[in-house]
């Protein structure tokens, strides 16, 4: 489809209405973790950096009602950069959710907390343990609804070596494609995630227009080291030493590594040096899943 098609198609798609609201959750930690939003990885971080980072959630919120919140903890770094061997007490992990939205003067309104979290008010010994998690919810009001994973087949009750060849030859195939540098190609096969997407998020033409001319991908970005290699060089990730994570109740699969500081990251990525001599890691936000009474992937975020 062409741009200039999708941007239409797209546009049709998306409703606005008089309340818009934005949810936007926000974590600080010391220790490595992943969040998750009604089944959905949002963020993670097993950097030797520790992380504090603010996004969006709306894409991972289908409808009104109440919501969920997942939050995995393992150990952190110690000053040499070698990974602790158990959790830490005090305050090395802290979330919270908050609800805002566009006003008429083009502004973000103040931001009203909805839930938050904070690891040194467990209960629990958190100092004996190599993980936690726990669940915590909260209550929105959206209005839009989406069909999002809801209709997806369990497919951990798949055949597995099948459903890890077909996993398999779909993120080849999304490489390929991001190699030819087709981005109408690209873009096409994100039509259904991305039709939800701006819709979670109200986006007006103008923005649509932007992400859908853009050569790239929504996904993390992180900045590293300095870099000897030549501007705008790209290495993908290999598709090696990897784990086939379940989401949703099984009902989304993506692939991640096994191990290493990039565990629990999309495997769809690469990386490359930016215009300022800096080596860059991205990982390409895709989750894949298979409508009920069908049989092929499909992307769903």
């Amino acid at each position: 489809m062409s741009t200039t098609n999708r941007i239409s198609y797209l546009s049709e798609k998306v409703r606005r209405f008089k309340d818009e609201p934005h949810y936007q959750l926000e974590v600080e930690s010391l220790f490595s973790f992943s969040v998750l939003v009604n089944g959905c990885p949002v963020y993670s971080n097993f950097d030797k950096i520790p992380g504090m980072g603010r996004i969006n959630i709306n894409p991972y919120i289908l409808q009104s009602g109440q919501q969920q919140v997942t939050i995995e903890l393992y150990p952190g770094y110690d000053d040499q950069g070698i990974s602790k061997p158990y959790l830490e007490a005090g305050d090395k992990f802290t979330l919270k959710i908050e609800k805002t939205g566009w006003g008429k003067d083009g502004l973000l309104k103040e931001p009203e907390e909805i839930v938050s979290y904070k690891a040194v008010d467990e209960k629990l010994d958190l100092t004996k343990r190599k993980s936690y998690k726990t669940d915590i919810s909260f209550t929105v009001t959206v209005p839009y609804q989406l069909a999002g994973w809801k209709n997806g087949q369990d497919l951990t009750q798949l055949d597995t070596q099948q459903l890890e060849e077909q996993v398999l030859g779909f993120y080849k195939e999304m490489i390929a494609v991001f190699e030819t540098g087709d981005y109408d190609d690209l873009n096409t096969r994100f039509l259904k995630a991305d039709a939800e997407w701006y819709q979670s998020e109200y986006f007006s033409q103008d923005i649509i227009t932007k992400f859908q001319t853009v050569k790239g991908r929504k996904g993390k970005s992180v900045a590293t080291t300095f870099s000897n290699s030549k501007p705008n060089s790209r290495t993908f990730y290999a598709l090696e030493d990897y784990i086939i994570k379940f989401y949703a109740e099984g009902r989304i699969v993506r692939l991640e590594p096994r191990k290493g500081v990039n565990r629990g990251e999309s495997l769809l990525g690469y990386t490359d040096t930016d215009k300022n001599g800096m080596n860059r890691k991205t990982f390409v936000d895709m989750l894949l899943y298979i409508p009920k009474g069908e049989t092929a992937l499909q992307i769903v975020r």
